[in-house]
């Protein structure tokens, strides 16, 4: 997979998608580019998208959307929220007033996929479709 040319999303888009950038050692090229193959052959099979100018932030979003799930990306990122280690533990994320969560990796993940699904499906080419049925 360390061979694979990606379409729609380089390696290094993704990695500077974080602030700060993914490193080498949090997230290996091989595991990225398996996501953004992953990612753009669901945008083309699913959505019929092969224009690069509708498929680049899509695929971003959905390869971001996993790797958040990551728990060295996670904690730079602050999307977890405590960590307990023992009898220490200590809070990193920020918490509402109501005292719910502000960012989880799950909700930020869900928020991604959801704006790649609406680009998506905003742009499809087969959205407004003619198609011959019973011929």
């Amino acid at each position: 997979m360390a061979d694979y040319i990606p379409k729609y999303c380089s390696e290094h888009l993704v990695r500077s998608f974080f602030t700060p950038p993914i490193d080498y050692d949090d997230v290996s090229k091989q595991e990225i580019l398996t996501k953004i193959k992953v990612a753009e052959t669901y945008v083309e099979k699913a959505y019929q998208v092969t224009s690069a100018d509708i498929a680049e932030v899509p695929v971003l979003l959905l390869v971001a959307s996993k790797l958040v799930y990551n728990p060295k990306i996670s904690k730079d990122h602050n999307a977890i929220v405590m960590e307990k280690l023992g009898d220490y533990q200590y809070q990193l994320a920020e918490t509402t007033t109501g005292g719910t969560l502000s960012s989880t990796p799950w909700a930020i993940a869900k928020s991604w996929e959801a704006m790649a699904i609406d680009i998506l499906e905003n742009s499809s080419t087969s959205r407004h479709a003619i198609y011959v049925v019973n011929d």
